[in-house]
């Protein structure tokens, strides 16, 4: 019977002992449970959180870029506005530029209907000539032209020194105009009759092409068509002349160089400019001589003096310039420019 109480009482303890770890057991879970949820919880939580805020990161960085893209696109509309308005501003004048060109061409082709009406030209034309050259002063007389950028016409002689032929070339590529003086400027050859001035004529024509290459067609008698030296009358070499299509060309000024007694720099200014602004052409008579030093002195005078005056223009003499001529041509043409 003992036995069987202790067996009973062990067994009973046996329960209760198990009962208690049970009960241990749930209240340690029943602790634990609730800790391990609210940790997980709380992981959850903050993971929520960082994606919100990321999220948020990446709203606001997407916020900003079209805030951005939308200051570009204003932007770029403000200048297609621009663009715009500048075209229609274009348009606009280039359409009145139109309206006025066909409207001036308009008033031209009316104009052009109508008579013309003489242009009054008021410029007082100046030929500086230079005969008997080259000489000694040639390349002098060519550095002051040079220097005022004025050009002339040189009447030469068929000088065959080669500082004459030099010079010659020099005339020639400076833009200057060369004619011819005759060959050897002895009257009483080249005057003896048509046939010998026409010799003449075609020596010293032939003699400047192989010198220069330019073949003259300008012509100054020696002494002038007006000369008295001639026995033959005039118009014979007038009409030659005429035959080898040659132009010749006197003088309505004369410097009075050649005189026989030398005259001073200053009286060959005055000689040289008298009268020029009453003139439409005047044609200046100078000497490009050795025994003339004076006339390469008064030169710069007379350039300085004439490019002072109004409407003076300093040319050389062309084929097409008015002719001044002493003696005219028996039908007296009258020639036009």
């Amino acid at each position: 019977m003992d036995q069987e109480k202790q067996a009973t009482s062990a067994e009973r303890q046996k329960r209760v002992q198990r009962l208690k770890k049970m009960i241990i057991l749930s209240i340690v879970i029943g602790i634990l449970v609730p800790w391990v949820a609210c940790a997980i919880l709380f992981a959850f939580v903050f993971g929520m959180h960082q994606q919100w805020k990321d999220a948020n990161r990446h709203l606001d960085a997407l916020t900003q870029t079209v805030d951005e893209q939308g200051k570009k696109l204003e932007e770029l509309s403000r200048i297609l506005q621009e663009e715009f308005s500048n075209r229609q501003k274009l348009q606009d004048e280039t359409e009145k530029r139109l309206e006025l060109l066909e409207a001036a061409e308009a008033k031209e082709e009316e104009q052009a209907l109508l008579p013309e009406e003489p242009k009054a030209d008021n410029r007082h034309k100046v030929y500086l000539t230079f005969d008997d050259g080259p000489s000694i002063y040639t390349n002098e007389i060519l550095d002051i032209l040079k220097k005022y950028d004025v050009k002339a016409t040189f009447f030469v002689l068929g000088k065959e020194s080669e500082e004459a032929q030099q010079a010659m070339k020099r005339i020639v590529e400076e833009g200057h105009s060369l004619g011819m003086h005759s060959y050897t400027h002895e009257y009483d050859k080249i005057y003896a009759s048509k046939e010998a001035f026409g010799n003449d004529v075609e020596r010293i024509r032939d003699y400047l092409f192989q010198v220069t290459g330019v073949e003259s067609h300008l012509y100054r008698f020696p002494g002038g068509s007006s000369n008295t030296v001639t026995n033959v009358d005039v118009h014979e070499f007038i009409e030659y002349l005429k035959e080898s299509d040659t132009v010749y060309f006197d003088w309505n000024v004369s410097s009075g160089d050649a005189a026989q007694v030398s005259l001073s720099a200053e009286t060959i200014l005055r000689n040289a400019t008298a009268g020029i602004e009453t003139r439409p052409t005047s044609v200046i008579l100078f000497h490009d001589m050795a025994s003339r030093r004076t006339t390469v002195d008064a030169l710069p005078m007379v350039i300085e003096k004439l490019l002072a005056m109004d409407n003076v223009e300093i040319l050389p003499i062309t084929e097409d310039t008015e002719l001044i001529q002493h003696v005219k041509p028996r039908e007296n043409p009258q020639r036009q420019k």
